[in-house]
């Protein structure tokens, strides 16, 4: 990790029940450009590195219908 390979940050993090798994928000240089793409993420307090994909932030029933019921 360093500023050279710096091509964002994450701005939060939490456990997502209804999808079993980690998710997180992150501001991501030429983001919605690169939807799809494995970057690495890593983590300073802890001291460790993290695969991460990519998404659209509206990744959860994008269409509204669970919403809408």
């Amino acid at each position: 990790p360093g500023s050279a390979n710096d091509q964002g940050y994450v701005t939060s993090v939490c456990f997502s029940p209804t999808l079993d798994q980690w998710i997180g928000l992150a501001l991501v240089e030429r983001g919605r450009e690169r939807i799809g793409e494995i970057v690495h993420a890593h983590d300073p307090l802890r001291g460790e590195d993290y695969d991460v994909e990519l998404c659209n932030p509206v990744f959860y029933d994008p269409d509204g219908g669970r919403q809408r019921g």
